[in-house]
């Protein structure tokens, strides 16, 4: 095993550990943040709305596919236009502020944790949080919510700092309310709620309802007015109706008022998208609320024991909010509203649930100092199941890393690493059973997560997915065409063409649709199949101007063990493309 860091107490070391591992971190983040895949269809919404601002010179109204876009705040929309403004026109740029959002978060978390909790918490959960999924690959992403993550982040820490100073800050106050007010700018209520209702829920769980009056309610409405009201009012004094109906209809009643049934969306989301951790997370909840604690008694009838049994995770649930627990349990509460709210919302974006990785973060590092402290893991039932299930899903998959990659053919350098970063992770796993080999199992685990997630976004992905559209997009991006630009009955290459040019892209579905773009006599731009070129519109005046290749369903399956063996036949499944054509009428 290579040597790994070991943590010192001391502060300034504490801080270098954590700057140089943030500074890891954003590397990693960076690398080959313009190609398109995985991407989310709402950075269309920022990233051609922020380069209509450019362009036009519009910083107020967002304007998205030639109509006025009221459906989030302006915050966002500057950030990403100031990206653009210091470092040029580029995808790159526009996901920027994400990535450096999301590097914050890196930092804050050590700091949140060793407010709540110690240093040695703090220290984990920084190198926990960038390894989750959900955080790293929305810190990709040019939309509002790693912006969002992070100034619920902040709130949270603030008040903290509040809680600590015994409300007697003025200081800690107005900043938990900036706070509050810069998150609602960049993605509204959900920056105002998430913080609200888990402190709120904190102090009526813990019977200190008396500290309400010490939250300064009055300041902090004026801060948040001062801070939020100046742009709506812009838009109610600038488009009346159109706005207020927007804020009304779209945003408030369609959101409270529909027919989606309720589902446990979100708690698939929170053990899905942060594992392994989410398997740790697990043993640490179900060590709290004493189910592995109880013991059975003899001569006790079935209904006698489930009985004893709640009564026993209803006096662990009770352990969890004397002061002593108070700081896991506020990280608890904080998990409970992101997942209450959403599920009431009944809306499913699993990038909803990022604000809810801090916190599971913080606990599932207060799990590994725990143990640590404990001096051997079997006092915490489940940690070596947990961690031999985080061991296996590491080596499942090294294994079909392997096997993708030589059914692809060659990716990159660092795709070849993938499985040997995946095996590192189980050797650490499994060498690393001692409680003083913890932190070198978290450190392990944190780097050859954050490797995979790096290289599969900026490597495998793209490779797979055959860099669809970019070919076109560099060629729309060095005319600076701005239009009309339409895809030709290709689902989300519209979108993909549009995050990677920040122009608009329509879809046609109909050969009436593209006659009628032809004889409109303006210059336009359309990705087409080239079956369907040959098909339908062979006869019309455009011209091949450029053909790429994109990846292609295959209709056929496997249906036979031989199939699986025969490797050629699996390479030509796998590596099925299909030639697109960029045509032009000019």
């Amino acid at each position: 095993m290579p040597s790994l860091p070991t943590f010192s107490s001391n502060k300034s070391s504490e801080n270098l550990i954590v700057s140089i591992w943030m500074i890891f971190c954003f590397l990693t983040l960076i690398y080959k943040l313009g190609e398109i895949p995985p991407y989310h269809a709402d950075e269309n919404f920022y990233v051609e709305s922020s380069l209509r601002m450019v362009e036009s010179g519009d910083y107020i109204t967002p304007v998205y596919h030639e109509k006025k876009r009221f459906a989030k705040p302006i915050l966002y929309y500057w950030m990403v236009v100031s990206s653009y403004k210091v470092f040029g026109v580029s995808l790159a740029s526009a996901r920027l502020p994400s990535v450096v959002f999301g590097t914050l978060s890196i930092g804050l978390v050590f700091l949140l944790g060793c407010r709540l909790f110690d240093s040695r918490v703090g220290l984990f959960a920084a190198f926990i949080l960038p390894s989750i999924y959900l955080h790293f690959q929305i810190a990709r992403w040019a939309t509002t919510d790693m912006a969002l993550g992070f100034f619920i982040l902040l709130s949270f820490y603030y008040f903290t700092l509040l809680f600590k100073s015994s409300f007697q800050s003025n200081t800690y106050a107005c900043l938990f309310y900036i706070a509050m007010g810069l998150g609602f700018m960049v993605k509204g209520p959900p920056a105002i709620l998430i913080p609200g209702l888990t402190i709120i829920g904190f102090l009526i769980a813990t019977k200190q309802r008396s500290l309400f009056a010490e939250l300064h309610l009055g300041k902090g409405f004026l801060i948040l007015l001062i801070i939020i009201l100046p742009w709506f009012s812009a838009m109610l004094l600038m488009h009346g109706e159109e706005f207020k109906n927007h804020i009304v209809g779209n945003e408030i009643k369609n959101r409270l008022v529909h027919d989606i049934p309720f589902s446990f969306y979100y708690f698939v989301v929170l053990l899905r998208y942060q594992l392994p951790w989410s398997i740790f997370f697990l043993c640490s909840f179900l060590t709290q609320l004493g189910f592995f604690s109880y013991t059975r008694k003899n001569g006790m009838t079935l209904a006698e024991q489930v009985k004893e049994f709640g009564k026993n995770v209803g006096k662990n649930i009770k352990q969890l909010f004397e002061e002593v627990n108070q700081p896991i349990a506020f990280c608890y509460l904080w998990i409970l509203v992101c997942l209450i709210l959403f599920t009431l919302l009944r809306i499913e974006h699993s990038r909803y649930m990022l604000p809810g990785c801090p916190p599971l973060a913080l606990i599932v590092a207060r799990m590994f100092v725990e143990v640590e402290k404990n001096s051997g893991q079997q006092k915490i039932f489940g940690f070596n199941f947990s961690r031999i299930t985080s061991a296996s899903l590491f080596l499942i998959f090294s294994v079909l890393a392997s096997i993708g990659i030589f059914l692809m053919g060659a990716v990159s350098i660092l795709s070849f690493l993938l499985p040997a970063v995946g095996i590192f992770a189980v050797v650490s796993l499994v060498l690393n059973a001692r409680v003083e080999s913890i932190q070198k199992m978290v450190v392990s685990m944190a780097i050859a997560l954050v490797l995979i997630f790096a290289s599969i976004s900026g490597d495998v992905l793209p490779f797979s997915n055959k860099y669809p559209m970019k070919k076109f997009a560099n060629k729309l991006n060095e005319e600076k065409f701005k239009g009309p630009i339409a895809v030709y009955q290709l689902g989300s290459h519209r979108a993909r063409l549009g995050i990677l040019t920040g122009r608009m892209v329509t879809m046609v579905n109909s050969p009436e649709e593209v006659e009628t773009l032809a004889e409109s006599g303006r210059r336009f731009y359309l990705v087409i199949k080239e079956t369907e070129f040959k098909k339908h519109f062979s006869q019309l005046n455009l011209n091949i101007t450029s053909e790429d290749q994109i990846r292609k369903k295959s209709r056929t399956k496997l249906i036979s063990f031989s199939d699986l063996l025969d490797v050629k036949k699996m390479r030509e499944k796998i590596n099925l493309t299909e030639t697109v054509y960029f045509v032009s009428n000019n």
